[in-house]
């Protein structure tokens, strides 16, 4: 997991992916972001156990459990369940971007997307930026 190397809002980045999570380390970190890493929803569990995040950034697709139980899970928890939550996901579909808001996930950026894109989505939901 990603030690945080700011002081600004803590962003926990969840994907099977360790390529994505370093480039997402990377250009959160520039924008000022403490960022942590977990490369399955164990270990993002794990990670907000550890430190509640400001704002979670989710595949849908990892082995064993995926992201949108991760984003259900979060719903269903006291004190969790107002964390902002993204699904960014490969599977762009309208039954996925569906089952994504269903899960209660507050946005969705198709991969790929703009630093821009993802810039407003996160300012949308951490208006204190």
């Amino acid at each position: 997991m990603a030690q945080p190397v700011s002081q600004g809002e803590r962003i926990l980045v969840v994907d099977d992916d360790p390529t994505f999570c370093s480039i997402m380390s990377e250009l959160l970190c520039r924008q000022g972001y403490q960022v942590g890493v977990a490369f399955s929803v164990d270990e993002a569990k794990l990670a907000i156990e550890a430190q509640v995040p400001d704002l979670i950034l989710t595949d849908i697709m990892m082995p064993e459990v995926d992201g949108l139980c991760l984003v259900r899970a979060l719903r269903a928890s006291p004190g969790l369940q107002a964390i902002p939550t993204v699904v960014v996901s490969a599977r762009v579909m309208e039954e996925d971007r569906r089952a994504a808001h269903e899960a209660g996930a507050d946005a969705f950026l198709g991969k790929p997307f703009s630093l821009q894109r993802l810039r407003t989505t996160i300012h949308s939901l951490l208006p204190a930026n």
